[in-house]
């Protein structure tokens, strides 16, 4: 195991532990003054632990404060953000933001051996994590301590030690976070394609994408890409990304103290004008009065 560190003045920096080439199981600690902002989502079950830090967590349309000892269970394409309080932003030199995680995906219980009886509990733990769990009972105190052993296990053992903390947590007490309206389902497409271009916005979503750029993503011509857009979202690629940057920002909104200026522009858009005839386009008001009914 070992320990990749990448540096830039400008932003956070994630500390990646890569486990064994032929392991199942990633882990990953991120140490730094705070979380970034990233609102994103994987293919992979997430199994996350606040080890310092509190602010607000946000996945799918649930959202709420999170403290020291926060413990949670993702399931694939389920997005999510874990914002930092103001504090640490302000005050980066007066304490840290640290979380362990643990990643791993749904191919890895789909052997025929995981389908016995004695596994019903870890199946059904993996399904209610679609929307999102919060570990709540006093299993988390045990489960933490197991997690902040797994970093120094060799990939048999840490395998071992997922089976036994998922066991803890289907044992124990966990409530939902996205309500059960919210589907998960809902970004994934049959297209391979647009998969690739809904994923990569899903990512960059805050920097410059143009449509031709979105063509090129996937070798189709700028004609064709829009069209077979339109036919997989039934929306233009514009409003698509659009839609992308203003759920984000409506969460910022409710969820921060920050100025609608820079919340625009942290969402992707070049302007406070253009974000503000945008947002009210999709939601009917402006960011102020939608923070303000919030």
């Amino acid at each position: 195991m070992k320990v990749i560190r990448q540096y830039k003045d400008s932003a956070p920096q994630l500390e990646v532990i890569e486990s064994h080439q032929f392991a199942s199981i990633h882990m990953g600690l991120y140490h730094q003054p705070y979380f970034e902002r990233s609102w994103h989502y994987h293919p992979e079950f997430e199994l996350l632990l606040i080890t310092s830090g509190y602010g607000r967590r946000m996945v799918g349309d649930h959202s709420e404060k999170f403290f020291d000892g926060d413990l949670v269970l993702l399931g694939p394409r389920l997005p999510h953000a874990w914002i930092s309080d103001e504090a640490f932003i302000k005050s980066p030199s007066d304490g840290y933001c640290e979380s362990i995680y643990v990643q791993f995906n749904r191919s890895l219980f789909t052997n025929p051996f995981f389908e016995i009886s004695e596994f019903h509990g870890l199946q059904n733990i993996l399904e209610k994590s679609n929307r999102g769990l919060k570990v709540t009972g006093k299993n988390r105190l045990e489960i933490s301590e197991i997690i902040l052993t797994m970093k120094q296990m060799d990939p048999f053992n840490r395998l071992l030690t997922l089976i036994r903390i998922l066991n803890l947590i289907g044992s124990g007490q966990n409530r939902y976070l996205a309500s059960e309206k919210y589907l998960a389902e809902k970004f994934y497409f049959k297209s391979k394609r647009m998969n690739r271009v809904h994923n990569h916005l899903m990512e960059h979503f805050k920097d410059p994408f143009t449509v031709d750029e979105g063509a090129e993503l996937v070798n189709m011509t700028v004609t064709s890409f829009c069209r077979f857009f339109k036919n997989q979202t039934g929306s233009t690629f514009t409003n698509y990304l659009n839609r992308i940057r203003i759920d984000f920002s409506r969460k910022l909104l409710v969820n921060t103290e920050t100025s609608i200026k820079e919340i625009g522009y942290e969402c992707g858009f070049n302007s406070t004008s253009y974000f503000n005839q945008t947002f009210k386009r999709i939601t009917g008001i402006s960011p102020k009065q939608y923070r303000n009914l919030v």
